[in-house]
């Protein structure tokens, strides 16, 4: 009987532990661990989720900024989708927290911070537009300097690494008016370290496959995105192009997709066959980035990851992120964009919920950051 009461206080032990004292220990976890301990009871998932106790834990993927057309204005409106596709959205898309917020052009995320466009209500040309980094999690905010706004044709990239520095990037492509094929002649970048700009021309890959579709990927403090051919340009901050990685699966790269994930660059894909039929997903991982050494991950069926939509692939397709801290790809399909995901270990694929069919091709996963950074300055109250 001794032994038996014994027993029933060794397993109920952890119960009498104080939400400080689990918050401490949950807070020394990956955040991949530190979110699965949301199953253990409703009461460790109120205290993981609690917003007082998400600024002391480590933090993974909260879900995704969109953008959607409006019927009532003529630009496009800021979405956010937790990434359960349930309950209010876990941050507010409308970032009224910025000085100008009345017309927002989400471009980018990084790391917790956002980059964006903005435009004073009674600017009715885009061409006036002022651009803004900032945090939703801690509501700061930094206006970046006026550029040569002529060159309209710009395709904008954030990098930002909080574990190594705490500045951030911006990269801009761009293109001179003429050809009516788009190529890039150039980059300049941002430091909010420098607070300046550098600019170089003619020293990029121009075969480019970067806007809207895909995103950029800041890692190793380079920036790297897809070109159309079978390879990954890499930038540094200088603008300088500093090498390219041959990707995996040579041929055609419409449907190429890289993130980084796990603190490793995963490379994602279709194969086809000799037929030119779309038969499997491939997933590699850049295991030895310095000998550009990939590693297949996962392979599946197509017609199981996305059903019988494998078929019109091109038009009801959408890569939208790969999971910053586990094997998932998140993506949508059909016209209403209904966004799915597909668990690689388990082999699973959930429908999440569905965005509409005004949702525009591009997803922006959101990793929040509570960390208060010196780049950026709040909004005085």
């Amino acid at each position: 009987m001794v032994k038996g009461r014994r027993s029933r206080r060794r397993r109920c032990s952890a119960a009498n532990l104080t939400d400080d004292l689990v918050v401490e220990i949950l807070s020394r976890l990956p955040a991949r661990s530190a979110c699965r301990f949301k199953c253990v009871s409703t009461t460790w998932r109120d205290l993981i989720s609690h917003p007082v106790h998400r600024v002391k834990l480590p933090q993974t993927l909260d879900g995704f900024f969109t953008k959607h057309d409006s019927e009532t204005v003529l630009w496009s409106v800021p979405h956010f989708t937790n990434v359960s596709g349930t309950g209010l959205p876990l941050v507010s898309p409308l970032l009224d927290f910025l000085p100008i917020h009345k017309r927002i052009f989400l471009l980018d995320s990084c790391n917790g911070l956002l980059l964006c466009s903005c435009c004073a209500a009674g600017e009715l040309d885009m061409i006036y537009y002022h651009q803004f980094v900032c945090n939703p999690a801690t509501k700061e905010w930094v206006a970046l300097p006026d550029h040569n706004q002529a060159e309209k044709w710009r395709c904008s990239c954030l990098g930002f690494n909080p574990a190594v520095a705490p500045h951030f990037y911006v990269f801009e492509f761009f293109k001179d008016y003429g050809p009516l094929t788009p190529s890039v002649v150039g980059v300049e970048v941002y430091s909010s370290e420098t607070g300046g700009r550098v600019r170089k021309e003619h020293e990029l890959d121009s075969d480019f496959s970067l806007p809207d579709r895909l995103p950029g990927v800041f890692f190793n403090g380079y920036l790297h995105y897809l070109t159309h051919k079978p390879s990954i340009a890499v930038v540094d901050t200088e603008g300088n192009a500093h090498r390219n990685i041959p990707v995996p699966v040579p041929g055609e790269q419409w449907f190429g997709f890289i993130q980084l994930s796990q603190g490793r660059l995963h490379y994602a894909n279709f194969e086809a066959d000799h037929e030119d039929e779309v038969v499997r997903l491939v997933v590699y991982v850049l295991e030895d980035y310095d000998k550009q050494e990939w590693t297949l991950k996962h392979t599946a069926e197509a017609s199981y990851v996305v059903g019988s939509r494998y078929i019109n692939l091109a038009e009801k397709f959408e890569w939208v992120a790969i999971h910053p801290d586990c094997n998932m790809i998140f993506y949508t399909v059909e016209w209403d964009k209904t966004l799915m995901s597909y668990d690689m270990d388990r082999r699973q694929v959930q429908e999440i919920c569905t965005l509409g069919e005004d949702t525009r091709e591009s997803y922006l996963p959101y990793v929040p950051l509570f960390s208060e950074l010196q780049a950026l300055h709040p909004f005085p109250s």
